[in-house]
């Protein structure tokens, strides 16, 4: 597993939004139903003792795209998630090898309508799959 940081401004008049993403490899049964082996990106924002937490909501696009460095094969995998803070799950399949990840978020406001005043961050690493 290997840890990496995310974080983005807030969409809300917040402070900046701290979001720790674990990267699992070699996952054998992972989230999504489909066999192994995959790789699993978790983003969990750390609860806080905000106390608007269970009032404000965000709406999330989050966009993983991966090259395999080995085989030179590609892909992505777009998540929409809607919760009370910023939280996101993406299963990839590259195959095994060096793979570079690069995430890229939209974290809005969920203010009646989704995507308020959107915020955009990128982040990356390079993680070898087995």
């Amino acid at each position: 597993m290997k840890t990496i940081r995310c974080d983005s401004a807030n969409p809300w008049p917040k402070p900046r939004i701290r979001l720790p993403v674990d990267i699992y490899t070699g996952i054998r049964f992972p989230s999504d139903g489909l066999p192994g082996p995959a790789i699993e990106l978790r983003a969990n924002q750390p609860i806080t003792g905000d106390p608007w937490l269970n009032i404000t909501e965000y709406t999330i696009s989050t966009r993983v795209s991966w090259h395999n460095l080995r085989t030179g094969r590609r892909g992505v995998v777009v998540t929409p998630t809607r919760a009370h803070r910023v939280t996101w799950q993406a299963v990839v399949r590259p195959g095994t090898g060096p793979v570079k990840l690069t995430i890229r978020q939209k974290i809005g406001a969920m203010a009646w309508n989704p995507m308020v005043n959107p915020q955009y961050s990128r982040c990356g690493t390079t993680i070898n799959a087995w």
